[in-house]
């Protein structure tokens, strides 16, 4: 899969490959679809290092996926030298998505502030033939912070 990233900063490509290297995400293999200033889609597909006894997507899993991928979304709306940390976290879990089942996750900024930054971000389960069904919705607000990165 090719990951697009349009018209963002060499410092949001740096913060992101940064943050999509980091070894829970590799674990989780969540990998962007696409990603441009304001919005960020991702997916994983649902293995057993990341299911519960039930088979299905771990909840924790879930809402890390959805905090990531709207940061994700956050990263090229920042300056360079600032970063962004979740303050607020509202979900709502609608349906279970099972074992071998790909998870689309899209985020979008809903309102870019001086401090504050507010989010939407949706997952979705895929059927074999592409049809989605929506599995969970979360609110996120991120606070814009200096902070240099390595």
């Amino acid at each position: 899969m090719t990951k697009m990233k349009s018209g963002i900063s060499e410092y949001a490509k740096r913060l992101s490959d940064n943050l999509m290297l980091h070894d829970y995400q590799q674990y989780c293999g969540l990998k962007i679809v696409h990603q441009e200033a304001g919005y960020c889609k991702c997916e994983l597909t649902v293995t057993a290092a990341i299911d519960n006894l039930s088979h299905t997507l771990h909840g924790g899993v879930l809402y890390s996926m959805l905090d990531v991928t709207s940061m994700l979304a956050t990263i090229p709306a920042l300056k360079e030298g600032e970063y962004a940390l979740t303050s607020s976290f509202n979900t709502s879990v609608m349906s279970a998505s099972t074992l071998g089942q790909k998870v689309e996750f899209e985020a979008k900024i809903t309102r870019n502030g001086r401090n504050l930054i507010f989010t939407e971000c949706n997952a979705w389960k895929v059927a074999s033939g592409g049809e989605r069904k929506q599995i969970a919705s979360a609110q996120l607000t991120k606070f814009r912070l200096r902070q240099e990165l390595d």
